[in-house]
């Protein structure tokens, strides 16, 4: 897995494929793997660059300083740059599409077209904000997930159908949750901190220039549809896509559902030119 330096810390990252660059943002306390089933068929037509988020996977574990929204998707503009890529999509999961949707603002020439994914660019519910902080605040004095934190996160990620139609998705998340390093905690509570005390980007949707997908799981907990469907309102024009039978992790719970989806809106993309027909979507 190659690495590169940012604002010298080491951010490590997938690059497959060849074509046009997508740029792919996970969600908070996943790594990469989380696009596991769309890069086998993505990385078929697109370059794919996936990078680890600060303190996730393989890159650099950091506790302080700003990790900011804005702040991510200055990394990851820069990230492209020394990639030498100036021109990519962007596919953001959740905390990904916060600062994939910061990316497209702040450099509309750069992004080509935009998929928030599990993802609402308005602030936290006041309720909301207190849980996740009160959650992180426990896990900052134990420095470590204890079981039930970690079966609630799980609950709150996976619909009901997925965990008992496929156990061993939730089970290989809930095992990683629990070796998580006291380093990488440290960094995933910092950063979680700032970015569920965000700022409302509502207000600043008319900046986003280029085509946008909103794709969102029926039974999504932290991001229910309604948000999802407030955001499209919002922003006419964009594209909106319910995934049936999925929670938070629609891309690992549903790909069947989520693959079809994504080629069809990259494939519309200005400068992509692929064969539909000849693409195995799972």
């Amino acid at each position: 897995m190659p690495s590169c330096m940012i604002n010298e810390r080491e951010m490590h990252y997938l690059d497959q494929g060849e074509g046009f660059p997508l740029l792919l943002g996970h969600s908070f306390l996943w790594d990469c793997r989380v696009w596991d089933t769309q890069l086998r068929f993505l990385s078929q037509h697109f370059r794919c660059i996936v990078p680890d988020l600060w303190s996730h996977g393989r890159s650099q574990p950091i506790a302080d300083g700003d990790l900011s929204v804005e702040r991510l998707a200055e990394d990851h503009h820069l990230l492209m740059q020394q990639l030498g890529i100036d021109r990519y999509s962007v596919l953001g999961m959740s905390t990904g599409g916060l600062w994939g949707a910061k990316l497209a603002m702040l450099y509309p020439d750069e992004v080509a077209s935009l998929a928030l994914i599990s993802c609402y660019l308005g602030s936290e519910t006041e309720e909301g904000e207190e849980d996740y902080l009160t959650l992180l605040n426990v896990v900052e004095q134990l420095k470590s997930l204890p079981t039930r934190v970690v079966d609630s996160i799980v609950d709150i990620l996976f619909s009901p159908e997925t965990q008992l139609a496929n156990p061993a998705l939730s089970e290989t998340f809930r095992f990683d949750l629990m070796f998580l390093e006291p380093e990488q905690l440290s960094g995933i509570t910092a950063m979680g901190k700032q970015v569920f005390q965000r700022e409302s980007m509502l207000d600043q949707l008319s900046d986003i220039r280029c085509p946008t997908l909103m794709l969102s799981g029926e039974h999504d907990i932290p991001r229910p549809q309604s948000e999802i469907e407030e955001m499209h309102r919002l922003m006419p024009g964009s594209q909106l896509a319910i995934i049936r039978q999925a929670g938070h992790m629609v891309t690992l719970e549903q790909p069947e559902q989520v693959n079809p989806v994504l080629i069809n809106f990259l494939a519309s993309t200005d400068g992509v030119d692929i064969d539909l027909s000849q693409m195995d979507l799972i």
